[in-house]
This record gives structure tokens, sequence and C-alpha cells, in this order.
């Protein structure tokens, strides 16, 4: 008869646990995580810590301290000796003036405080010569032709134009354009969410001024503000001074 010896075994496993400190292009670690991105910590140079990269052991992530980082006191703890060159953040609503705003969860935009002075543009085109009774949609400084609505509210649009007068037949004398703010869409056959048409005694060849005034009233965030000029008057036409034509734009 043949037996069957069958040994059991038991493995009992055993729990290292490591406590580790991480470097990257350096050898003396300041934090849990540390990163010496020109790998010069160990020059003289007083600028060898403002190119490093720290987790400190409170959680904190620490960039750019000139001095050898120390624990931080905020989450994010950011220094640098350039005029906004601590923080960039690129979400649609950025502009010249613009400040983050938060909301009730935390989280941030650009955007625009009421009555907090608004912003301006220059216009950038059209160029060449605006022919009568057609329409032209305004390209701005920003890069766009329009301008985005990051935060739902009711704004006024002040535009300074400044542009030749040209009669092409006639004898000209008293002329008029529409300013017109459309939302979102340019319908050509409506005067948008706000329009003035202004008159002017105008001298062919010369300049002219005009400002004028539109509002938008309960526009939401994600809307997309079109500025259109049409010049109205038959057998006139305008060319923009683009160095002289702004556009200001104000939260109310």
């Amino acid at each position: 008869m043949k037996k069957y010896i069958v040994l059991w075994g038991l493995l009992f496993p055993s729990l290292f646990v490591c406590f580790a400190q991480v470097s990257i292009n350096t050898q003396n670690s300041q934090g849990i995580f540390y990163i010496d991105a020109a790998a010069d910590n160990t020059t003289t140079s007083v600028n060898r810590f403002k190119n490093d990269v720290v987790v400190d052991e409170a959680g904190s992530l620490i960039l750019g301290q000139s001095t050898q980082p120390t624990v931080g006191k905020a989450k994010l703890d950011i220094t640098s000796d350039t005029p906004y060159g601590a923080f960039k953040m690129v979400d649609g609503g950025e502009g010249d003036g613009m400040v983050l705003l938060g909301d009730a969860s935390g989280y941030a935009k650009w955007g625009m405080l009421k009555g907090s002075g608004g912003y301006k543009l220059r216009v950038t085109a059209p160029t060449g010569a605006m022919a009568s009774q057609t329409a032209y949609t305004l390209s701005l400084s920003s890069g766009l032709n329009y301008i985005p609505i990051s935060v739902a509210g009711s704004y006024i649009i002040m535009i300074r134009m400044t542009a030749t007068y040209r009669v092409t037949s006639g004898t000209g004398g008293r002329a008029s354009g529409y300013f017109i703010v459309y939302k979102n869409t340019i319908n050509a056959s409506t005067l948008g969410e706000d329009s003035t048409e202004n008159y002017f005694a105008g001298i062919s060849g010369q300049k002219f001024t005009v400002y004028t005034f539109l509002k938008v009233l309960n526009a939401s965030a994600g809307d997309k503000l079109y500025l259109v000029i049409k010049p109205q008057t038959a057998n006139n036409q305008w060319t923009l001074d683009t160095a002289l034509t702004t556009v200001f734009f104000y939260r109310v």
C-alpha cells in the first residue's frame, strides 16, 4: 500500500514600513519630495533655491523660495521676483484688470467685480474703408472678435470711435451710423441686444469722433458679445483710426 505524506506550510509574511524622502537632481532633500531643477544647490549662487520644487511634511507645495525652503503655512506657496510671474491661469475670462473670483465651493475663475471699473480693449479691425449700409464686426486687442462673459450679470459698453469720413458721391453733409451689440449670434436684420444711431456733420476727407454707450442686461456666463458698426447714410464710407478707437467694458 502506498502512503502519501502531505506537508502544509504556512507562510507568515513580514510587513516592512519604509520612511524615505525623494529628491531629484540633489542629494540634500529639503522635504518629502524635492526637485532641484537646475541641479545648482551645491553652488554659491544666490538664486540656487529659486528653481526648486518642494513638498514638505505638512503636505504643502512650495515653489521658487529665494532662501532654503522651509515648512509652508499655506498649501500652495509661490514666490516670484517677476511681476505677473508667480501664477498664470487661462480659462477664457482672463483680461487686463480682471480679478480671480470664487464660488461657494471654492472653485475660481477670472471675472469682473460689479462696479470695479472694468477694462479697456483696443480695436484692431476693420482697417479698410467701411461702406455705407454694411455691418462690420470689430476685432479686439484680446485677439477675439467678441467680448467673453465669465460672470453672469449686466454690462455697459462704451465705444470711443475715431474715423475718417468720406463722401463717395453727392455733396455729403449730415451723416449717421449704427453701433450695435449682439449676444452670441449676429443677426444683421435686427438691432441686437442694444443699439444707438449717431448723427454728425462730416467733412469729406476729415476725421470725426463719436462716443456711444450700449447695454446688455442679464448676460449669462459663457455668452459672447459682438460689437458691430454700420455706417448708415448712403454714399459715404468710414475708415477707422484703430489707434484712437477704444472699447471700455463695465459690469454694473
